[in-house]
């Protein structure tokens, strides 16, 4: 018996930060750690914040991140 398996739903979405002005974005699949964040609007591998990351990981990032300024946010994707 031969049952296909229904692919795993991917989850995505985007945020702006309003003390620092940037706009955040992220994906990934839930249970999996392959969520990546990320600064939108930069062509530049530098703009990666978190990358093969779990959901949770994501998530506390992106409420970190609300309370920084722009310059602190690019430091932590320089790293």
């Amino acid at each position: 018996m031969d049952s296909k398996r229904k692919p795993l739903a991917k989850a995505e979405g985007r945020r702006r930060m309003r003390r620092s002005g940037l706009t955040i974005a992220w994906h990934g699949t839930a249970d999996l750690d392959d969520w990546v964040a990320y600064i939108v609007g930069t062509k530049s591998k530098k703009s990666v914040l978190a990358d093969h990351a779990s959901e949770r990981k994501v998530k506390t990032l992106l409420s970190r991140l609300r309370t920084m300024s722009k310059k602190e946010i690019e430091q932590i994707a320089k790293s």
